[in-house]
């Protein structure tokens, strides 16, 4: 999940709103997240997550985020029974502090977990 001092996370998206995330920026969303209370924000994973019915989309994003542990500790989502870790932040944070690609059009060795 760190590569060179920064972090890795991935973003599944649809391929339009992938290309306006990679020209423009992050915008937050909001839904329902593993409760029933409505929450806002972008939501990151340490892998690239297919299985979720939640996460849906033919584009995935390689998100690069310049933060120090603490600071991303603080916006970590936990739950028993995943194999992978997430993450919900202001689209604010993550646009300032982050580079980001379309996966897809990296070399695959680029994505691995």
């Amino acid at each position: 999940m760190k590569h060179n001092e920064r972090f890795i996370f991935y973003h599944r998206t649809n391929a339009d709103n992938g290309r306006a995330i990679v020209d423009s920026g992050f915008k937050n969303s909001s839904g329902y997240f593993m409760n029933n209370r409505i929450w806002t924000g972008v939501r990151l994973s340490s892998i690239p997550v297919d299985s979720d019915p939640l996460l849906t989309g033919d584009a995935l994003l390689m998100v690069k985020l310049d933060m120090d542990e603490g600071e991303l500790s603080r916006w970590e989502w936990t739950a028993e029974g995943r194999s992978h870790r997430e993450w919900l932040m202001p689209a604010t944070l993550v646009n300032r502090c982050a580079t980001v690609e379309m996966a897809d059009q990296l070399d695959a060795s680029t994505v691995a977990a």
